[in-house]
């Protein structure tokens, strides 16, 4: 006879609560828009906040105001240390600036017993930190997802089944705004998301001369200039992100079957395909694409599904293993000195 295990409705209640706290680590800029996202839903019945800055929790609580939709049932604890949060929960959000960032996880997990995350980009400073958070996520079971929130766009999820995953394509990005590590960590793996490439062979790099400070702290920095790639079907990729300008950037992602362009910025979609003759029509370019718009939909998923459209940190590897390789030489000889990780968030 088998017998099943049957949870009295103090455990049963326990559970629920455990399942549906999140813990948000950094309430800054980005992390607030998670905040408020997570506290619409009716699945989260409370979240623990923790930032070491007063300032910053003060921004987490005026955020909160600021919404129409908050969950009235929703318990908000505001910490300095993650000694201070509870044990256990069903995700944990770290929109801290990427530097520790593989301590602040590995902090969580040993300490608060998590084991789902959403990680904002850039993921880490360098591929050794990125490969230990991979061997964290292996060794205890842990389910990464990686804020690269483009791939989940609607145009780009119906964009991706008009190419044939065996036809190499060709893939470019320009823009201004200096954003060539920053923002160009989203278009490198938006061409693995349409490439679907396991590794990414450079070609050619051309680095501005110049560190381009960040609004988000004086040791991190941005870099303009432009970077070619190849991939292992022939698929090849040029991104290139100006200094003396701050147009949005431009998508053209074509293949032999299909085309598109694309400004994500001003919501405008064009499309074309080799049977029509090649003529631009335009097309639907959809959705509110707002962090604390999307990320209700990505954590409600995580909560109630175990998973959500965002890709995970093993998707997000061959982009920055590319991105770091590039990148951290470029650091190095701007800096004056060898750097082991890249001074990005």
């Amino acid at each position: 006879m088998t017998v099943k295990s049957v949870l009295s409705p103090l455990e049963t209640n326990t559970q629920h609560h455990l399942n549906g706290r999140v813990l948000v680590v950094g309430s800054g800029e980005i992390g607030t828009r998670h905040l408020q996202a997570v506290a619409s839903l009716s699945e989260v019945c409370a979240i623990e906040v923790v930032d070491p800055r007063a300032e910053s929790l003060q921004l987490g609580q005026e955020r909160l105001t600021a919404i129409s939709d908050l969950n009235p049932l929703c318990e908000v604890r505001w910490l300095t240390s993650i000694d201070e949060a509870s044990f256990g929960g069903g995700l944990c959000i770290v929109a801290t600036q990427a530097e520790g960032r593989y301590e602040i996880v590995r902090d969580v997990v040993k300490k608060l017993g998590y084991q789902s995350f959403l990680l904002e980009k850039v993921v880490t400073q360098s591929l050794a930190d990125y490969k230990r958070l991979l061997a964290l996520a292996e060794e205890r079971h842990i389910n990464m997802w990686i804020n690269c929130k483009t791939r989940a766009y609607p145009f780009h999820k119906r964009a991706i089944e008009k190419f044939d995953p065996q036809d190499p394509i060709q893939f470019s990005v320009t823009a201004g705004n200096h954003g060539l590590a920053v923002n160009g960590i989203h278009s490198i793996d938006l061409f693995t998301f349409y490439d679907r490439c396991s590794s990414l062979t450079s070609t050619a790099t051309y680095i501005d001369p110049t560190l381009h400070p960040s609004k988000r702290g004086k040791h991190v920095f941005d870099l303009s200039g432009a970077l070619e790639a190849r991939s292992e079907k022939g698929s090849r990729m040029a991104v290139s992100y100006a200094h003396d300008h701050l147009a949005s950037d431009i998508y053209v992602v074509s293949s032999k079957r299909y085309r598109f362009v694309l400004d994500h910025t001003n919501r405008l979609a064009f499309e074309s395909n080799a049977e029509t003759g090649w003529v631009l029509r335009p097309t639907v370019f959809e959705g509110n694409l707002r962090i604390s718009h999307m990320s209700k939909a990505f954590v409600r998923d995580i909560l109630s599904n175990g998973m959500c459209d965002l890709p995970t940190l093993h998707d997000c590897y061959t982009a920055h293993e590319f991105m770091f390789s590039v990148l951290q030489p470029a650091f190095s000889e701007l800096m004056g000195q060898t750097v082991e990780r890249c001074p990005i968030t």
